[in-house]
C-alpha cells in the first residue's frame, strides 16, 4: 500500500497527540533534577532514588487495570481529564514539600495520573487509527510523548540551574492545566459493550490471548533499559564522570541532553518502526530492535567519554524504541475495541512493576564505583524476557484478521 492509499487519520487523532505530547513535556521536565533533589535538596539517601521509582512505578501499577476497565465502561477522554487533574495537584505538593515523605506523596500522584492519562490515551489512539495502519499511529502516539522529552529534560535542567528546583515543578503545574484544555477537546463516548461484561471477565479474555502475553514478556524486557535511563543515567554521568571531556558550551546541560538525544531518536524511530511493521510484519522489526538494544547496554557499560556515552543512548533508543513499539501494537492488534483499555492496562502494569522492581534491584547491585553487576543484570533481563515475547508472537492474528475469517466461513 503506497502512502497515497492509506485511509487517513482523524483529526481527534491529532488532538490526542497534542494532549500526550503536551502531558509528557509536563511530566518528563522533571527527570533529569529528581534524583538530585532528592539527595541534594531533600537531604535524602541515594538508595531512595530507587525507591522513589519504585514506589511510583507500583502506583501506577495498581491503578492501570481499574483505569483501563473504568474508560472501557464511561469513555477514554473522562479518565484522562481526570489524569491530567491531579498532575496539577502533583505538581503543587512537588513545590511545597519539605521531606523527602511529603515528597512521596507527590511522587504517588504523579502515578496515580500516569497510570490514567497513558492507558486510556493509548487505547483512544488504538480506537482512532484504522488496522492497515495501527502500527504506525500507535508509533506516532509514543513518538509525541518522546518529542516532549527532547525539550523537557533541556527545560528541567535549564530551569533548577537558573531558579531552583521548584521552579521546575511550578512549571509542570502549568503544563499540566494546558493538557487538561486540550483534552476537553477530544470526542467523548465509550466503545459497544457485550451483555453481562464484567472486569473480570475482561480481565480473563485479555490475559487468554497469546499476543498479550509476547507483547507482556517484550514490556518486562524493555522495563529494564528504562529503569537504566530514567533511574540511573544522572547517578551514572556523575560518578562515572562520563562529560568530563565535554565541550564548554554544552558542559552545564550534557545529562538533559543526553536524555534529548534518547527522545529525540526515539521519536524519529517509533512511527518509521510502526509502519514498516503494517507491511511486513511484527516480529520482522522487533527482531532487529532487540539486537540494537542489547548492543546499547553492551556500549553503555563502557563508555567512558561525552562520544561514548552518548552513542550508547542512541543505539540504547533505538533499540528500545522498535522493539517496545512492537509491543505496544501486538498487544493491541489481539483485542477487540472493548477491550483495548483492559489490554493497556495489563501491559503498562507488567511494564511499571518491572520497571519499579528493577530500579529496586539494581539499585542494591551498585557497588561503589564498580558496575560490573549492574549492567550485567540489565543485559541478561532485556535477552531473556524479550526473547520469550519474539518467540510467542509467531503466526499470531489480529482481532481483525479472525473477524473477517469468521465472516467469510459464515
Amino acid at each position: 500500500m503506497n502512502l497515497a492509499e492509506k485511509p487517513p487519520l482523524p483529526r481527534a487523532f491529532w488532538i490526542a497527540l497534542a494532549a500526550t505530547a503536551c502531558f509528557a513535556l509536563g511530566l518528563t521536565s522533571m527527570l533529569p533534577i529528581l534524583p538530585l533533589f532528592i539527595t541534594d535538596e531533600l537531604g535524602a539517601a541515594e538508595e531512595l532514588i530507587g525507591t522513589s521509582t519504585f514506589l511510583i512505578a507500583v502506583t501506577a501499577a495498581i491503578v492501570r487495570i481499574p483505569g483501563g476497565a473504568l474508560s472501557d465502561r464511561y469513555g477514554r477522554r473522562s479518565l484522562m481529564l481526570i489524569g491530567a487533574a491531579l498532575g496539577v495537584v502533583a505538581s503543587v505538593i512537588y513545590v511545597i514539600s519539605p521531606n523527602f515523605a511529603v515528597f512521596i506523596v507527590a511522587r504517588l500522584l504523579s502515578g496515580i495520573s500516569l497510570a490514567l492519562f497513558t492507558t486510556t490515551g493509548k487505547a483512544l489512539v488504538a480506537d482512532l487509527s484504522p488496522p492497515a495502519r495501527r502500527g504506525e499511529a500507535l508509533g506516532f502516539s509514543n513518538a509525541a510523548f518522546s518529542i516532549a522529552i527532547i525539550v523537557s529534560p533541556l527545560l528541567g535542567e535549564w530551569l533548577k540551574n537558573e531558579v531552583g528546583f521548584r521552579a521546575v515543578f511550578a512549571s509542570s503545574g502549568v503544563l499540566m492545566a494546558a493538557t487538561l484544555g486540550i483534552t476537553a477537546l477530544l470526542p467523548g463516548g465509550k466503545p459497544a459493550r457485550a451483555t453481562g461484561a464484567t472486569a473480570s471477565r475482561d480481565i480473563k479474555d485479555t490475559l487468554h490471548e497469546r499476543g498479550i502475553w509476547a507483547a507482556l514478556f517484550i514490556m518486562i524486557g524493555m522495563g529494564a533499559i528504562m529503569a537504566l535511563m530514567f533511574s540511573y543515567f544522572p547517578l551514572l554521568a556523575e560518578r562515572k564522570a562520563l562529560f568530563t571531556d565535554a565541550p564548554g558550551m554544552i558542559s552545564s546541560i550534557t545529562i538533559g541532553l543526553g536524555l534529548s538525544i534518547w527522545a529525540l531518536t526515539d521519536t524519529l524511530i517509533e512511527p518509521i518502526a510502526g509502519g514498516l511493521s503494517d507491511r511486513t510484519g511484527r516480529q520482522v522489526i522487533a527482531i532487529p530492535g532487540l539486537i540494537v538494544a542489547i548492543g546499547g547496554v553492551i556500549v553503555m557499560s563502557r563508555a567512558h567519554d561525552t562520544l561514548s556515552t552518548y552513542l550508547a543512548v542512541v543505539m540504547l533508543s533505538l533499540g528500545w524504541g522498535t522493539t517496545r513499539g512492537i509491543a505496544d501494537v501486538i498487544g493491541q492488534d489481539v483485542l477487540p475495541p472493548m477491550l483495548r483499555g483492559m489490554g493497556a492496562a495489563v501491559l503498562y502494569t507488567s511494564f511499571d512493576l518491572a520497571v519499579g522492581i528493577d530500579a529496586q534491584v539494581l539499585g542494591v547491585l551498585i557497588d561503589g564505583s564498580d558496575y560490573g553487576q549492574f549492567f550485567q543484570t540489565v543485559l541478561a533481563m532485556v535477552i531473556g524476557f524479550s526473547i520469550i515475547g519474539i518467540v510467542l508472537a509467531t503466526r499470531l492474528q489480529s482481532h481483525d484478521q479472525r473477524t473477517i475469517e469468521a465472516a467469510y466461513s459464515d
